[in-house]
């Protein structure tokens, strides 16, 4: 079965008329003018790109996502593997600031902006610091409410989160509006990508995660790993994400990681930049069936209750 083929088959339907959506306002610079009218607390639609192991494509996803989607509306893309992040890579960009910063009261979180190209920015996360691998739950507050508010002027939020299942990467998964799990067929990424959704599931009851299987032989292939996972979540989970799309192995791929775009950008005719656009279509259509919680908001909620809950418990045994 050919590609173009298995992209007909795999198709799930287009986003929803964005024209229905509430209209805002934006003044000078493109910020949201707050004094607009009350549909100034709408949020931006979050997606988490997640993976249970490192080197499944996720951030290669996540800049290809928010490349399409910045097409259409402004886009922020948040690098959540902090401490080692390079989302920026792929966005051909060089951060002056990043989390660090704001973890060092040196700069607010609006101050860490990048500017990327038209409608899209980035919150650089920073690499080579190890504190920022594990963050206080004072330093977690901090930066939770600086996407809380920043999140206010943008439509769409991608998160290109860590590889593994730490307390902040599970905190920032759990507070998205959606969760995508992006494996491969290999072994030991779709394990890895099962224990992910565990620990999800466990900390977010109410999780609809979606699954993309990358990196695929041909669609027989996808569909094979896709449906393991599927039904051994089923058996021992008692849920399932849903598989809503396949990305082929393509040497496309590298040479955009190379040349420091997305491949939607760089190789938009090759079969991975087509399969992808098929994929933002898909999770469009998800991300617009959602209503907006903030995930600034639900992580400064999270943060608020696990630090509250720390403080009961050092009570009790002290």
């Amino acid at each position: 079965m050919n590609w173009d083929k298995a992209r007909r088959l795999m198709r799930l339907g287009r986003c929803e008329d964005q024209s229905r959506r509430p209209t805002r306002s934006f003044g000078p610079g493109g910020h949201l003018d707050p004094s607009s009218d009350v549909l100034a607390d709408v949020r931006a639609r979050s997606i988490c790109v997640v993976s249970g192991k490192g080197g499944t494509g996720k951030s290669l996803v996540t800049a290809s996502l928010a490349s399409l989607a910045a097409r259409r509306r402004r886009t922020l893309v948040v690098d959540g593997d902090l401490g080692v992040g390079n989302a920026h890579i792929l966005q051909n960009v060089s951060p002056e600031h990043s989390f660090a910063e704001v973890v060092d009261g040196v700069c607010q979180v609006h101050e860490i902006v990048t500017p990327c190209r038209e409608n899209l920015d980035l919150l650089g996360a920073g690499s080579g610091y190890a504190k920022l691998a594990g963050l206080s739950t004072y330093e977690l507050h901090m930066i939770a409410c600086g996407i809380e508010k920043l999140e206010l002027t943008y439509d769409t939020l991608l998160l290109d989160s860590a590889a593994g299942i730490s307390e902040q990467t599970v905190s920032f998964a759990a507070a998205a509006d959606l969760v995508l799990i992006v494996t491969t067929p290999d072994v030991t990424a779709m394990t890895d990508a099962y224990a992910f959704l565990k620990v999800l599931i466990q900390r977010r009851p109410t999780a609809q995660p979606l699954l993309v299987v990358n990196r695929a032989a041909d669609l027989e292939e996808a569909s094979g790993a896709a449906s393991r996972l599927l039904e051994v979540s089923q058996k021992f989970l008692g849920r399932e994400p849903r598989w809503i799309g396949t990305l082929p192995e393509d040497r496309a791929a590298f040479r955009s990681v190379q040349r420091r775009s997305p491949v939607v950008e760089y190789e938009p005719e090759s079969d991975l930049a087509l399969a992808l656009i098929d994929l933002a279509a898909t999770v469009d259509e998800e991300l617009y069936r959602t209503a907006p919680r903030g995930l600034g908001r639900m992580l400064l909620r999270h943060v608020t209750s696990a630090g509250a809950a720390r403080l009961q418990v050092k009570r009790a045994t002290s």
